[in-house]
């Protein structure tokens, strides 16, 4: 069976409470047939990974290699702006990686007809900027919709070092920014970026009717590959 690697911020956290809406991280080790092996890098927090801290590229390469030799047959991280170490990780290490669901972007945009859109659902969407669509070799980003949790009590959470959150106030914010892309036209599909989203992804699929994909459907894809 192949296992995947994933390579962590340094950020932790507790959630409180339950919600059969609020399922499993993307590592946890239910979700795969062999459980993922997984490394934290140190230094890298979201704050500075989502700016695109230059200095962490060494540190995410250097845990990947360790990932690798230690048998991991693909490498995605749980951060989808590492998006930006991309080339370097992957030119690093001899197996697969795909650090970011926004990888699958291009795709999508294949997937659907010319005039509808993909609505990107983002940790901040200030930063989701023009370097990173550019990376992705989109160079006209008007076919897609952004939304952010920027402002929430689970972007604050995202953000601590320690932090703490109840699932409903989880909730009571994916409910928010579902609202605000019901708002927009000729959506067809959405991409999640933050690697919450798979916890809440089956209460977007029902809440819009829409196809959602996400960091776990970025994984499942890895793993298949070399499977």
């Amino acid at each position: 069976m192949a296992t995947i690697g994933v390579l962590c911020l340094s950020n932790d956290g507790d959630y409180t409470g339950q919600n059969p809406d609020f399922g499993l991280g993307v590592a946890d080790p239910s979700r795969y047939a062999s459980p993922p092996i997984w490394r934290t890098i140190p230094g890298a927090w979201a704050s500075n990974v989502v700016l695109g801290d230059a200095a962490l590229e060494g540190e995410y390469v250097k845990a990947a290699q360790e990932l690798v030799r230690e048998g991991a047959d693909a490498i995605t991280c749980d951060c989808g702006f590492t998006v930006r170490y991309q080339q370097a990780i992957a030119a690093a290490v001899s197996v697969p990686v795909s650090t970011s669901s926004l990888l699958l972007l291009p795709t999508l945009l294949s997937n659907v007809p010319a005039n509808k859109k993909i609505a990107v659902l983002t940790a901040d969407s200030r930063y989701l900027d023009a370097g990173i669509f550019a990376t992705l070799g989109i160079n006209e980003p008007s076919r897609l919709v952004v939304e952010g949790l920027e402002g929430t009590a689970t972007y604050a959470y995202m953000w601590a070092e320690k932090g703490e959150i109840n699932v409903e106030d989880v909730l009571a914010d994916i409910d928010d920014i579902i609202a605000r892309i019901q708002k927009h036209e000729n959506v067809a599909a959405i991409l999640c970026e933050c690697t919450i989203f798979p916890r809440v992804s089956p209460r977007i699929r029902r809440a819009t009717g829409l196809p959602v994909y996400d960091a776990a459907t970025n994984a499942a894809l890895l793993l298949a590959a070399v499977s």
